[in-house]
């Protein structure tokens, strides 16, 4: 059932963490017996400004919704931290992102980082992945999730691009293990969607 309560909005920067963040909302979903709230992805396609787009997304398309009216909003940007970790000068200032969406009167803000690239987080799951690209489990598997997936991929005669939604591979990974082996990144997600034990 809908909580009629809530809007979770979630904005990404790509086409592959789209895709992700939406199984994982399904996943979520269909484990959830509680009221769930009404969820939005909005993909920014790159990191960059997300300053200005975040707010505006939220001024121009959400709060001028009649059908948000009214309803508890809370805000989650999700990115990769590598381009922050390196950079003299940071693609987006997160501070300024969360001024902003006070500023527009929403008091909830939050961020779930994928600790240098969300593909680290796919290889969580490296049996599902080599499941899919129907080839053995190499014996060592390096912690850049990256190179693994492209190496995993060429040796499957495919080509892995970041940043592109262009497999069927994320339908085949167990959320469940990644979830579980992140230990607590989704913690203020699964509150704001009801799915936390005693939420």
């Amino acid at each position: 059932m809908k909580d009629q309560s809530k809007l979770v909005v979630l904005f990404v920067e790509g086409d592959t963490e789209a895709e992700f963040y939406k199984l994982l909302i399904n996943y979520y979903r269909n484990k959830s017996q509680n009221l769930f709230p009404e969820v939005k992805i909005i993909n920014l396609k790159g990191i960059g400004r997300f300053e200005a787009k975040v707010v505006s997304k939220l001024k121009n398309d959400i709060l001028k919704d009649k059908k948000y009216k009214g309803l508890e909003i809370k805000v989650f940007c999700c990115y990769d931290t590598d381009v922050f970790e390196l950079a003299k000068k940071p693609p987006t200032n997160w501070t300024k992102v969360r001024k902003g969406i006070i500023e527009l009167g929403i008091k909830s803000f939050y961020e779930i980082k994928s600790e240098k690239m969300i593909e680290d987080w796919f290889i969580k799951d490296i049996d599902g992945i080599c499941e899919f690209l129907k080839i053995k489990k190499p014996k060592k598997i390096p912690k850049e999730g990256l190179k693994v997936l492209k190496d995993l991929f060429k040796a499957s005669n495919k080509i892995y691009q970041k940043g592109s939604y262009t497999h069927k591979f994320l339908e085949k990974l167990d959320l469940a293990k990644i979830i579980n082996s992140l230990k607590g990144v989704f913690n203020d997600l699964e509150n704001s969607l009801n799915t936390k034990e005693g939420a």
